[in-house]
């Protein structure tokens, strides 16, 4: 997935857009929870951060402003 995609997926987040949050969670959620995993080494408190994170996605996507290119 491209930075591009991921501010529009966020944008439309932000607007509540819960297809877009789906979209976004199935494309980068893999990812980041192998991240997680790296640095937490436990399983179940790896998937607790990422769950802590995809909530504060949603809460906070308003307040989202990317970067110029």
């Amino acid at each position: 997935m491209q930075g591009d995609e991921i501010k529009d997926l966020i944008g439309r987040v932000a607007l509540g857009d819960r297809t877009a949050f789906a979209a976004l969670y199935n494309q980068t959620a893999p990812k980041l929870l192998a991240i997680c995993l790296r640095i937490l080494k436990d399983r179940t408190e790896a998937e607790e951060a990422l769950q802590d994170v995809y909530i504060s996605i949603w809460q906070r996507a308003r307040s989202f402003r990317a970067f110029p290119d």
